[in-house]
């Protein structure tokens, strides 16, 4: 069995990026409730943002829809500050900066502005996936921290699973049939490094 690292997709301007295509999750710690913050009208199908996996609707229902297995629930994300910065034509050969006056750090592009009712109903709902498959790894710290696959081995996976949270290392793995079927129905969010299996 294959299993692949699903890693998102790089970003522009890095951090900054980051924040213009993911955005970030919320916590109201009164009802433990999370949502989505970010920016609009461009959004990712599908998300990896504060070690959550992010569905919008669409995804979800095609995900429900399909023979894959290994999440167990889904979890409806509000959409409580949605700002306006339509960045997708911008030239990421230059600096943020020529398009944005920055102050503070990457989530000050979206607290710095008000949040938009209309471009929230016009975004999708979101979803939170909570993946069940479990992954044993094991971790070769002597090779490069910045490629997975040269530091990861899968010891043991989950039979008959196509979405896994590793052991002893955060994010999500998913098999070659999750792969083929994200990069179908997701294409551009992701990025999939193999992980070896152990020998």
């Amino acid at each position: 069995m294959k299993i692949y690292y699903c890693d998102d997709a790089p970003t522009p301007w890095g951090d900054w990026g980051v924040a213009l295509v993911r955005g970030s999750l919320a916590w109201d710690e009164d009802t433990d409730i999370r949502s989505i913050e970010r920016v609009g009208p461009f959004t990712p199908l599908a998300y990896i943002c504060s070690g959550a996996f992010i569905l919008t609707h669409p995804i979800k229902e095609a995900l429900e829809s399909s023979d894959l297995t290994g999440i167990s629930r889904y979890q409806h994300l509000e959409k409580t500050h949605i700002v306006r910065i339509d960045w997708q034509h911008w030239d990421d050969s230059k600096p943020i900066t020529q398009y944005l006056d920055l102050d503070g750090g990457p989530s000050s592009i979206i607290d710095s502005l008000q949040h938009d009712p209309e471009l929230a109903r016009q975004l999708p709902e979101y979803w939170r996936g909570f993946i069940a498959g479990r992954l044993k790894l094991s971790i070769n710290s002597d090779k490069d921290a910045r490629d997975v696959s040269a530091y990861l081995r899968v010891l043991q996976a989950d039979e008959n699973t196509d979405f896994f949270k590793g052991d002893l290392y955060g994010g999500y793995f998913v098999s070659e049939k999750a792969k083929i079927w994200l990069e179908r129905f997701c294409p551009e969010c992701f990025n999939f490094p193999i992980i070896p299996t152990a020998k």
